[in-house]
């Protein structure tokens, strides 16, 4: 009589490995839907961040300047003030000018300018503005020294809120920051 030979395997059987690569696609898909989402919010942030630095920025930049505040020169109609026409003068120096002595109507216009469409440090190129096709609106009620002002900043962005939309939806979202106040 022949002894019995058990059939003991060792090893993993070509099921096993299969369900462990599954396993591990679907952690690295879930790995890289987090790190795309993660992105896509820093990157709204950011945007956020610089719409409401900016519009603070031009709001002390307003209050800055009560002749042209009281000439009614900051009122601005909503547009896109970085359509790439830079001001006649560039009124604040540069590494190698001075600034130029600028009116009241000329300081107003460089201030919405340089608030909205140039960040610190980019030697103001007006190609280089952080918000992506920003909208500017400000009104002011009787354009005098006590007059109330509201400054409305618009932006494009992939917004969180597009996530919540089942079909995909790749349009860019309006962002907006608006303040009402009196300089």
């Amino acid at each position: 009589m022949m002894p019995s030979i058990a059939n003991n395997q060792t090893g993993s059987t070509l099921i096993e490995v299969l369900i462990a690569l599954l396993v591990f696609t679907i952690g690295l898909q879930g790995i890289a839907s987090m790190q795309f989402q993660s992105v896509k919010d820093n990157f709204d942030s950011a945007q956020r961040s610089h719409g409401i630095w900016a519009a603070q920025e031009l709001i002390n930049r307003i209050r800055a300047n009560p002749s042209g505040r009281e000439a009614g020169d900051y009122s601005f109609p909503k547009d896109n003030p970085c359509d790439g026409n830079i001001p006649d003068n560039y009124c604040a120096d540069t590494d190698t000018n001075n600034a130029p002595v600028c009116a009241a109507d000329e300081m107003a216009a460089f201030d919405i300018w340089e608030s909205i469409c140039t960040t610190p440090n980019q030697a103001h190129d007006q190609n280089n503005g952080q918000l992506f096709n920003p909208n500017l609106e400000i009104i002011c009620a009787a354009c005098d020294a006590d007059s109330e002002y509201t400054l409305t900043l618009e932006w494009q962005s992939k917004s969180v809120s597009d996530d919540d939309v089942i079909v995909a939806d790749d349009a860019l979202k309006t962002q907006r920051f608006q303040q009402v106040f009196r300089p």
